[in-house]
Protein backbone atom coordinates (compact mmCIF):
# COMPACT_ATOMS: atom_id res chain seq x y z
CA UNK A 1 0.00 0.00 0.00
CA UNK A 2 1.49 3.33 -1.01
CA UNK A 3 1.53 6.36 1.29
CA UNK A 4 -1.42 8.09 -0.38
CA UNK A 5 -3.62 4.98 -0.04
CA UNK A 6 -2.55 4.50 3.58
CA UNK A 7 -3.48 8.10 4.42
CA UNK A 8 -6.83 7.67 2.66
CA UNK A 9 -7.45 4.44 4.59
CA UNK A 10 -6.67 6.16 7.92
CA UNK A 11 -8.89 9.14 7.05
CA UNK A 12 -11.81 6.86 6.16
CA UNK A 13 -11.27 4.91 9.38
CA UNK A 14 -11.45 8.12 11.43
CA UNK A 15 -14.58 9.27 9.57
CA UNK A 16 -16.30 5.92 10.08
CA UNK A 17 -15.39 5.87 13.77
CA UNK A 18 -16.85 9.38 14.13
CA UNK A 19 -20.05 8.37 12.33
CA UNK A 20 -20.44 5.22 14.44
CA UNK A 21 -19.99 7.32 17.56
CA UNK A 22 -22.81 9.61 16.44
CA UNK A 23 -25.12 6.82 15.28
CA UNK A 24 -24.83 4.69 18.42
CA UNK A 25 -26.17 7.46 20.65
CA UNK A 26 -29.34 8.03 18.60
CA UNK A 27 -32.36 7.37 20.83
CA UNK A 28 -33.85 4.72 18.52
CA UNK A 29 -33.56 0.97 18.12
CA UNK A 30 -31.25 -0.27 15.35
CA UNK A 31 -29.95 3.21 14.49
CA UNK A 32 -27.79 2.01 11.60
CA UNK A 33 -30.89 0.64 9.84
CA UNK A 34 -32.66 3.96 10.43
CA UNK A 35 -29.77 5.90 8.93
CA UNK A 36 -29.48 3.57 5.95
CA UNK A 37 -33.23 3.43 5.28
CA UNK A 38 -33.61 7.20 5.58
CA UNK A 39 -30.66 7.70 3.25
CA UNK A 40 -32.39 5.50 0.66
CA UNK A 41 -35.71 7.35 1.07
CA UNK A 42 -33.97 10.72 0.83
CA UNK A 43 -32.04 9.61 -2.24
CA UNK A 44 -35.18 8.39 -4.04
CA UNK A 45 -36.93 11.65 -3.13
CA UNK A 46 -34.08 13.88 -4.32
CA UNK A 47 -33.58 11.95 -7.56
CA UNK A 48 -37.24 12.34 -8.46
CA UNK A 49 -37.32 15.95 -7.32
CA UNK A 50 -34.32 16.70 -9.54
CA UNK A 51 -36.06 15.11 -12.54
CA UNK A 52 -33.96 11.97 -12.86
CA UNK A 53 -37.17 10.00 -13.28
CA UNK A 54 -39.29 12.17 -15.53
CA UNK A 55 -42.38 9.98 -15.15
CA UNK A 56 -42.59 10.70 -11.39
CA UNK A 57 -42.96 13.77 -9.17
CA UNK A 58 -42.80 14.39 -5.43
CA UNK A 59 -45.97 15.52 -3.68
CA UNK A 60 -44.72 16.73 -0.29
CA UNK A 61 -41.73 18.28 1.40
CA UNK A 62 -38.84 16.21 2.67
CA UNK A 63 -39.83 17.20 6.22
CA UNK A 64 -43.30 15.72 5.66
CA UNK A 65 -41.69 12.56 4.30
CA UNK A 66 -39.54 12.35 7.44
CA UNK A 67 -42.64 12.69 9.64
CA UNK A 68 -44.32 9.79 7.81
CA UNK A 69 -41.10 7.79 7.97
CA UNK A 70 -40.91 8.35 11.72
CA UNK A 71 -44.56 7.75 12.56
CA UNK A 72 -44.83 4.62 10.41
CA UNK A 73 -41.53 3.03 11.42
CA UNK A 74 -43.08 0.19 13.42
CA UNK A 75 -45.59 -0.57 10.67
CA UNK A 76 -43.00 -0.51 7.88
CA UNK A 77 -40.33 -2.57 9.59
CA UNK A 78 -37.65 -1.72 7.05
CA UNK A 79 -34.79 -4.22 7.28
CA UNK A 80 -31.57 -5.21 5.58
CA UNK A 81 -32.32 -8.87 6.26
CA UNK A 82 -33.03 -9.51 2.57
CA UNK A 83 -30.37 -7.20 1.19
CA UNK A 84 -30.08 -3.61 0.08
CA UNK A 85 -32.01 -4.08 -3.18
CA UNK A 86 -35.06 -5.41 -1.33
CA UNK A 87 -34.83 -2.53 1.14
CA UNK A 88 -34.67 -0.04 -1.74
CA UNK A 89 -37.74 -1.65 -3.34
CA UNK A 90 -39.63 -1.67 -0.02
CA UNK A 91 -38.92 2.01 0.58
CA UNK A 92 -39.82 2.99 -2.98
CA UNK A 93 -43.06 0.98 -2.75
CA UNK A 94 -43.84 2.68 0.57
CA UNK A 95 -43.26 6.09 -1.03
CA UNK A 96 -45.66 5.22 -3.86
CA UNK A 97 -48.27 3.72 -1.49
CA UNK A 98 -48.16 6.85 0.69
CA UNK A 99 -48.36 9.13 -2.39
CA UNK A 100 -45.00 10.69 -1.58
CA UNK A 101 -44.06 10.10 -5.19
CA UNK A 102 -46.62 9.83 -7.93
CA UNK A 103 -46.58 8.96 -11.56
CA UNK A 104 -47.21 11.95 -13.79
CA UNK A 105 -50.15 11.40 -16.07
CA UNK A 106 -49.84 12.27 -19.74
CA UNK A 107 -52.37 15.08 -19.26
CA UNK A 108 -50.13 16.73 -16.66
CA UNK A 109 -47.13 16.54 -18.98
CA UNK A 110 -48.87 18.56 -21.70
Amino acid sequence: MDLQEKIRMQDVYQDIEYIIGKITVLPIGQPLIWVYAWDVARDVYKNIQEGQEEEYCVTMSIEEVWELFWTQADKNGFTLQYGSEDLYDAIRDWMIDESIIEEISEEEEE
